[in-house]
């Protein structure tokens, strides 16, 4: 448990990180910039990881479903949990390609409730069925979003101005070209995040991202200046597609020991295609904006 110096401490460097952003650039990135032999080699990885996924037959379906238990660990996921509970079971649905989305909570104190972003309007559902579009709730928000964002990973990647390769590097006894992904320039700025994808030379999968937050609902000073890293694993084949039913976040880079994570998701009952696409979109004459970031809030 933290004790209310080691909480003083904490507070005292986000304050005096106020101001900086985390920049994730390799190396590689930072001695030689984007050029393009880079280029044509990270869109190759990155190309091939999302064919060995299987993530090519993904627009064959319109829409998933699953089970999870969320878990967040320590101060930091007490900070950053999405959800009323650090330990929580959900169901997600998701329509593919769009950040149209809702969660139910199978456990904890809004049992029987959902939350749901249209075109990123937010409601609400009580239990007894009753929709509502009310204020948009950050963190519930941002927790429908990036969970996606993290499963259709790859797809989503391919579609960045910005992909170059970044170099290799040696963990846990395995090896992997590094991919880097970003938007208007490569250099740290705020409207756009960095990313650094681990594509394991043995499986071809993509294994380990890093990953900045620029956008968050965490208010905190100093905030911006760190970013997080997410390990995929316990791979499962679903109608040809390999989904990741272990996903293993971590604060900055992935530690060495797994357990040293910041929050882990497990899923369960992974289906695609298994309800009506209708029930994402409630108010059917509001615009679908499909994945246009640009529209956040309401």
């Amino acid at each position: 448990m933290k004790t209310p110096f080691t909480i003083v401490l904490f507070l005292m460097g986000a304050w005096l990180l106020q101001g900086c952003m985390a920049d994730i650039r390799t190396p590689l990135i930072e001695r030689e910039g984007i050029t393009a032999s880079n280029t044509a080699r990270g869109k190759m990885l990155l190309e091939k990881a999302w064919k060995k996924q299987g993530l090519d037959q993904l627009q064959q379906h319109r829409t998933y479903s699953f089970q999870g238990k969320d878990v967040w660990k320590g101060l930091m996921g007490k900070l950053g949990k999405p959800w009323p509970e650090a330990e929580v079971d959900l169901q997600f649905r998701y329509a593919i390609g769009t950040f149209d989305s809702q969660v139910s909570f199978l456990s904890g104190s809004r049992t029987g409730e959902r939350a749901g972003l249209q075109s990123w309007r937010y409601y609400e559902v009580d239990p007894e069925g009753t929709l509502t579009f009310t204020n948009y709730n950050e963190r519930i928000g941002f927790g429908l979003s990036a969970y996606q964002y993290f499963f259709e990973l790859p797809d989503r990647m391919l579609r960045a101005p910005i992909i170059s390769y970044a170099g290799e590097r040696e963990f846990r006894g395995q090896w992997y070209d590094q991919v880097f992904v970003s938007w208007e320039q490569p250099e740290p700025h705020r409207e756009h995040d960095q990313y650094v994808l681990w594509i394991n030379r043995e499986t071809g999968l993509l294994e380990f991202a890093l990953y900045t937050l620029r956008e968050t609902y965490l208010k905190m000073p100093g905030a911006s200046a760190f970013y997080g890293s997410i390990q995929f694993a316990d791979w499962q084949d679903i109608d040809g597609i390999l989904i990741p039913h272990r996903q293993i976040v971590y604060l900055n880079r992935p530690k060495k020991k797994p357990e040293q994570h910041l929050h882990q998701l497990e899923i369960r009952d992974f289906a695609f295609d298994d309800f009506p696409q209708d029930q994402l979109y409630p108010d059917p004459a509001l615009e679908k904006l499909g994945d246009d970031k640009l529209v956040s809030g309401n």
